[in-house]
């Protein structure tokens, strides 16, 4: 039965289409065949102008040479149009900027460097890089250990905003003491010293717009300006955000550590009546679940300073966490060796007097 009904549906439909396809032909040929509904209304993408004059710290941008606002253009429009990104900005901004800003007074330097934070990590303070970088400063492993930055199995120091904000500014001012120039400084900040250096050595010329570096480096000055621009009016770019919405500075008390051994960070955070997660949450740069040994900055809620100061005494020493020697596996390299213990390659080549960055299984490395 239910064959049958399905044959004689099949029936009128091709029925129905022997008598409509000829009407549908002749009416296209004729010109009467119908025509798609136009919208009622429709969007008009707005666009936003690059302005004539701008400078970023102190540096004015020659935005009459066509490349120059087209750079600053492209960056201008990809971040404005970022909408999801541009929110966080504005609602982290006043978290952090109040820290930056006095930071950057206290070393009499450009407060417009604010804005190379939130170009490195959009003002995330645990967020790490594919390649490698960390914190709010993205700092690189070999320079972080190059600046003074603790970095061991235990306490990744470009994780702590202060600490990290403290080094990048004081990086910043050495550049521009080497580079004498906020743009060459930056670019070095961007893709290393050795790199602006060579390129600056090799083409004959200290002009940032006119120097071949990579191509993340030629447009980091104008993402930076594109950032000031959009922070400093985010109106004028369709942006208007409560204040109610923002995340405030975080009521904290930081306190500087000094411990003979590594101690439990859990048992520290009981005996402060504090979750581990808490704990944690707040101070991103303790790695693992232990205090470290030596001194370090901690970050606590406001109030709990002093009681810290004095618990951290009594707590009791655990065993270093840190190994003395690692037995090549398979699928080992040298490189990931020196990441999971936190050192540096060249290091573990001139600990293990080796001829280069081969290793074999089996092989015992020293790591301290």
């Amino acid at each position: 039965m239910y064959i049958k009904k399905e044959l004689k549906i099949k029936q009128i439909i091709v029925a129905a289409c022997l008598v409509l396809f000829p009407a549908i032909i002749f009416a296209a040929a004729t010109g009467n065949a119908p025509r798609p509904t136009q919208a009622i209304s429709s969007s008009r993408i707005p666009t936003f102008t690059v302005p004539e004059k701008l400078n970023f710290c102190g540096y004015s941008l020659p935005l009459k040479e066509r490349h120059c606002r087209e750079m600053l253009d492209r960056e201008l429009t990809i971040a404005a149009y970022n909408r999801a990104q541009v929110i966080m900005w504005l609602k982290r901004a006043p978290r952090y900027f109040p820290l930056f800003s006095k930071k950057i007074k206290a070393l009499k330097l450009p407060d417009d460097l604010k804005f190379v934070a939130v170009a490195e990590s959009s003002l995330i303070d645990d967020i790490h890089s594919r390649a490698g970088a960390a914190g709010l400063w993205q700092f690189m492993q070999h320079t972080g250990r190059r600046r003074g930055l603790r970095i061991t199995s235990t306490i990744d120091e470009r994780l702590d905003p202060v600490t990290a904000t403290e080094h990048a500014l004081n990086y910043l001012k050495f550049l521009k003491e080497k580079f004498k120039s906020w743009p060459l400084a930056l670019a070095a900040y961007n893709c290393g010293e050795k790199r602006v250096t060579d390129a600056v050595n090799e083409q004959k010329t200290k002009n940032y717009h006119t120097l071949s570096l990579p191509e993340e480096s030629e447009r980091y000055i104008y993402r930076l300006a594109a950032i000031k621009l959009i922070l400093s009016h985010p109106a004028e770019y369709g942006y208007q955000l409560d204040r109610n919405k923002c995340y405030t500075p975080l009521k904290v008390d930081y306190i500087r550590l000094n411990l003979k051994n590594e101690a439990s960070l859990v048992d520290f955070a009981l005996r402060l009546d504090l979750t581990y997660h808490h704990l944690k949450e707040l101070n991103p740069h303790l790695i693992r679940n232990r205090l470290p040994a030596g001194k370090f900055n901690l970050i606590l809620p406001a109030g709990s300073g002093r009681k810290a100061a004095v618990i951290s005494k009594n707590l009791p020493a655990l065993p270093s966490s840190r190994k003395t020697f690692y037995v090549v596996k398979k699928g080992d390299t040298l490189g990931a060796i020196s990441r999971r213990f936190h050192t540096s390659s060249a290091r573990l080549i001139r600990l293990n007097r080796l001829q280069g960055s081969k290793i074999l299984i089996g092989q015992k490395l020293r790591l301290k």
